[in-house]
């Protein structure tokens, strides 16, 4: 299923997330697109620490300096790209994947297990 979340103008690079929520099964979650080395990339705001939001309801997802994202809560620190913790109290672990894709100037949810959340 196919999901607008944005338009492709909304997510600069490296530039303020695009927040959202996603439902499996009964279950809703809070979620983000970022644009890293020129793709958007779709997470589940949950991080792998613990499961609090990395952004802590900031809207900030950027560590610093902008070349990770970041967990305001325990220190984690995200690579972009691939979700994984390359630093912080769950180093080897990874942030949950969302399936997105740009096309049409758009940006989309394509998700099997996840459905955006519209309300």
């Amino acid at each position: 299923m196919s999901s607008l979340l944005c338009g492709s103008i909304d997510l600069e690079e490296r530039g303020r997330a695009v927040s959202f929520r996603v439902q499996k099964e009964q279950r809703i979650y809070p979620a983000f697109v970022v644009r890293a080395d020129g793709v958007a990339r779709g997470y589940l705001n949950a991080c792998a620490h613990v499961g609090l939001p990395l952004d802590g309801r900031r809207g900030q997802f950027w560590y610093l300096d902008g070349t990770y994202l970041g967990c305001v809560q325990h220190g984690a620190i995200y690579e972009p790209n691939t979700g994984l913790c390359v630093r912080g109290p769950c180093e080897g672990l990874s942030l949950i994947a969302l399936n997105v894709v740009e096309r049409d100037d758009n940006i989309y949810l394509e998700e099997e297990q996840y459905l955006l959340v519209t309300e």
